[in-house]
């Protein structure tokens, strides 16, 4: 049964007393129950707050939000207003946490900054003023930015009520205003949002809004009709996004963008669930349990993931690695579970969201779970999206580990990537994917294939008769066949506008190799290098890994050294990752066929 048909199927006085109840049910409780906060354990969230007193505000510039028409620059705006939202969540938290008047002030003062704002959706998205020519923008866009900023006041709104009555009498009425104007309103009146996915494209900001959108409706909407209205109507969003994502539990847009796609899913889920008193259950919904192990999957130990897309390959640690904690108890999946206990030793921080952060704290089960080893499957073969990950040993990140994508190119968040592999040796990547550089006013335009990252010629795959792979859904892989859960065989001749090719990558976990076999026409073979070329000669590249580990290419040394090239990393999310330097080589094929066989080296 689908999720809006299970929330059709309870009775109407549920669907009530949940709405209705909801600032009761949700299990966050407010300020003054003291006897919960005062045992949480939160030093890193009252440090960071105590650190914030001492620092002025951040400022929000109109001349900021306009360099996204200059110059394509969208950070020097988004991170300020980002850092606001960040602090304002943090005073919420530290107030909740002490009942110190001075934090209840302080979160008092970012709530009242995010009210006066001009306007909460970022540059990137805003059409409504570019449509006139103008920078400005003036009329309610519900974007990310609008559902990440609502989201704070809600949450606040629902720990601190008495407190801001109490301090600031005329905040909450406020807060109330700025949501029904910005948020709410729109989203009951305006139903052509494209992320509403009623055109049946879908995407992460579908759960992400829905998510924020539930809270607001049900935290500071007075009017009980229009409460109830939002609640179906989120309802209903969320059910679309479900039935489009694949049966396997695949995520197209990476694991990094699963925590805003999926995950978010199940936050919105989960504050569902507790304001029925457990009556919906979504977590049989399908393909839920399935969506739960993408992280596991996709881990190669030691903070390293398999990325695709825009993912990257080193996330930020600071995750809320207990929402998949909490799914794995209700889906009664114990690897899932320890997935997320492997990261429990990890800080409740403000940037997972201020909602992610208060259930954190009240989740007893989570606070004091046990931190355990990853699982790191030994093989997994996700059908739908075309992705085979396969290590050398089941639960242990020690060796290769190999990872081959299929798919088509116009996936969300698409690089022109199809049949790239990753090859990692001690859980760091040797031959990668690059993964998100920082995002301008081209990354989602029609110039996005201009970046160099998201070319395919910047990929672990051929050129094929001089010509790299293009964008469109038409360009994708066929007869993606696995052999003995290590080995990926795939025709790539559909990927390419023109000439044949057919790629077999292997692990060949007992000579402890990975082995990748090209035929076809004529091509050229080009790998991203991660790491520190030191020995390079006919036939042979020996590379020192970031991880510290000796990885050595061999091919047929007839071919010749091949040519590589050194390119330096000057965008900050990529230096991040991959240091200031990527490598790349290019051999050209011989007699149509070209094998590459990598191997542990030594120093």
């Amino acid at each position: 049964m689908s999720l809006a048909s299970r929330w059709a199927a309870l009775s109407p006085a549920i669907r009530q007393a949940a709405v209705d109840s909801a600032r009761d049910r949700v299990g966050v409780p407010d300020l003054l129950d003291r006897s919960l906060w005062e045992s949480r354990p939160a030093l890193a969230v009252l440090a960071q707050a105590a650190e914030d007193r001492g620092q002025p505000w951040p400022r929000l510039l109109l001349s900021d939000y306009a360099r996204y028409w200059r110059d394509g620059v969208r950070t020097a705006y988004e991170n300020p207003a980002g850092e606001l939202r960040r602090r304002t969540s943090t005073a919420v938290l530290a107030a909740v946490l002490t009942a110190d008047e001075r934090y209840v002030d302080e979160a008092a003062d970012g709530l009242l900054l995010l009210c006066e704002q001009t306007t909460w959706c970022w540059a990137a998205h805003e059409s409504f003023a570019t449509a006139r020519g103008e920078v400005v923008a003036d009329s309610p866009y519900l974007d990310l930015g609008a559902a990440e900023t609502v989201e704070i006041l809600a949450w606040a709104d629902l720990v601190l009520g008495p407190a801001l009555d109490d301090r600031v009498p005329g905040l909450r009425r406020r807060l109330r205003e700025e949501a029904d104007r910005r948020v709410l309103r729109p989203f009951l009146e305006d139903r052509r949002w494209h992320w509403l996915g009623l055109d049946g494209h879908l995407h992460n900001w579908n759960p992400w809004i829905h998510g924020h959108v539930l809270v607001a409706a049900l935290f500071l909407e007075t009017d009980v009709v229009r409460r109830m209205q939002v609640v179906d109507l989120v309802v209903d969003g969320l059910d679309r996004y479900l039935g489009a994502l694949p049966a396997d539990g695949g995520c197209d847009e990476g694991f990094a963008y699963w925590w805003n796609g999926p995950a978010r899913l199940a936050s919105a889920l989960e504050v569902l669930d507790r304001i029925t008193l457990g009556a919906l259950d979504p977590w049989t919904v399908e393909p839920m349990p399935e969506l739960a192990r993408y992280p596991q999957r996709m881990a190669l130990g030691d903070g390293w993931y398999v990325n695709v897309g825009d993912g990257s390959a080193r996330p930020s640690p600071d995750q809320p690695w207990d929402v998949l904690h909490r799914w794995g108890r209700r889906t009664g999946d114990r690897e899932v579970m320890a997935q997320a206990a492997a990261h429990r030793d990890q800080s409740t921080a403000a940037v997972v969201g201020l909602g992610r952060a208060l259930v954190a704290l009240v989740d007893d089960d989570w606070l004091q779970a046990a931190v355990v080893p990853l699982p790191l499957p030994r093989s997994s073969w996700l059908p739908d999206v075309q992705l085979l990950v396969a290590r050398q040993s089941g639960g242990s990140a020690e060796g290769w580990a190999l990872a081959v994508k299929g798919g088509h190119n116009d996936e969300n968040h698409n690089h022109n990537d199809v049949g790239s592999f990753i090859a990692a040796l001690d859980a760091v990547p040797v031959l990668m994917d690059l993964g998100q550089p920082t995002y301008t006013a081209i990354s989602f335009s029609d110039r996005r294939y201009e970046q160099w990252v998201v070319r395919s010629e910047w990929h672990n795959v051929p050129v094929v008769d001089g010509r790299e792979q293009e964008a469109g859904s038409q360009w994708r892989a066929a007869d993606f066949a696995v052999r003995g859960s290590s080995e990926a065989s795939l025709d790539l001749s559909t990927a390419y506008p023109g000439g044949k090719l057919r790629r077999t990558v292997t692990l060949d976990r007992r000579a402890a190799a990975i082995r990748v076999v090209d035929t076809g026409t004529s091509f050229e073979e080009h790998f991203v290098i991660a790491g520190h070329p030191v020995a390079h000669e006919p036939g042979r590249l020996v590379v020192e890994t970031l991880g510290g580990s000796v990885a050595e290419l061999h091919w047929d040394s007839a071919l010749g050294t091949g040519q590589l090239e050194k390119r330096v990393v000057d965008d900050a999310m990529l230096l991040r990752v991959w240091g200031p330097a990527v490598h790349r080589l290019i051999i050209a094929g011989s007699n149509n066929r070209f094998e590459l066989t990598m191997t542990r080296g030594h120093r």
